[in-house]
């Protein structure tokens, strides 16, 4: 946890700067051609996620370590690795991009509102005792992790294209290395609570899952979007930015076990795609 504390942020920093090396801005002119699917992808991300997570909290006696867990799974923007995924099964990869762009750059005020509201809400005074810190110093620490590498990305690919284009691909891998890092930290120091990890918030991680999934697969099924579209509005909503969650979870609170459903869920959730990605191929087929 103490790890994760110090070198964590600068992980997450690195890894934010390096997907934004691959954010072009006429990128986001073509999506914005026709909003509808960033709408839509927007609302399921920032709107239709922390519902869930606040009506699973809310109604289903867990414990509160669980419940604050969930309510941050579900306020955290899209996986990095999404852009990826969205790409192997056939979504539109502009899309992807400009929603995992605009929901990281969004994060530093909807992360910190989404919990400081619903400790308020349901613990009243009782929020003090478990947040780290008061609402304006934990958005300025997420602005600082999160939304400012994608911004100096976004103005270092716009300056230097071509040197961008270059280190991308190189600093992809090694975005990936971190992030495994990242996770493969977290759980080795607490391995020996894995066990507990699964029993004690497992399940709920599903139920997640199997709520987002339902509610992106209607919601773009009500707004008529293609299947390109809605393959991506899918994979970047369930999936949600698990090495972010562990690092932002560890920086906020005291007890690991407010991280537990991040760390299950971090560690799941590919499961959960796989198993949609194989159920495509085979419907395809």
């Amino acid at each position: 946890m103490e790890f994760i504390k110090l070198v964590g942020p600068a992980g997450m920093f690195f890894i934010m700067f390096s997907l934004a090396l691959s954010i072009k801005p006429a990128a986001f002119k073509k999506v914005f051609q026709n909003p509808l699917n960033i709408y839509v992808g927007l609302v399921a991300q920032i709107i239709g996620m922390p519902l869930i997570g606040f009506i699973i909290a809310l109604t289903i006696p867990f414990p509160m370590e669980v419940k604050v867990g969930i309510v941050l799974i579900t306020c955290l923007p899209s996986a990095v690795t999404s852009n990826y995924i969205s790409k192997k099964m056939g979504g539109n990869v502009p899309l992807s991009i400009s929603l995992t762009a605009l929901t990281s750059l969004f994060a530093f005020i909807t992360i910190p509102i989404i919990i400081k509201v619903y400790f308020l809400f349901v613990f009243g005074d009782e929020s003090t005792l478990i947040f780290n810190t008061g609402l304006i110093p934990a958005s300025l620490k997420i602005f600082a992790i999160v939304t400012i590498p994608v911004i100096l990305g976004i103005i270092f690919n716009t300056i230097f294209y071509n040197l961008a284009k270059k280190l991308d691909p190189i600093f992809d891998k090694i975005s990936a290395i971190v992030f495994i890092l990242i996770v493969a930290i977290a759980v080795y120091q607490d391995l020996h609570l894995i066990p507990e990890y699964l029993r004690f918030a497992g399940v709920k991680t599903v139920l997640i899952f199997v709520l987002a999934f339902f509610m992106t697969y209607y919601l773009t099924k009500l707004f008529k979007l293609n299947e390109s579209n809605r393959i991506t509005i899918i994979v970047e909503t369930v999936l949600q930015n698990g090495g972010m969650g562990i690092v932002l979870g560890a920086v906020m609170f005291d007890n690991v076990k407010y991280i537990f459903p991040v760390a299950a869920y971090a560690l799941l959730q590919y499961l959960f795609i796989m198993i949609y990605f194989s159920y495509k191929k085979f419907v395809k087929n």
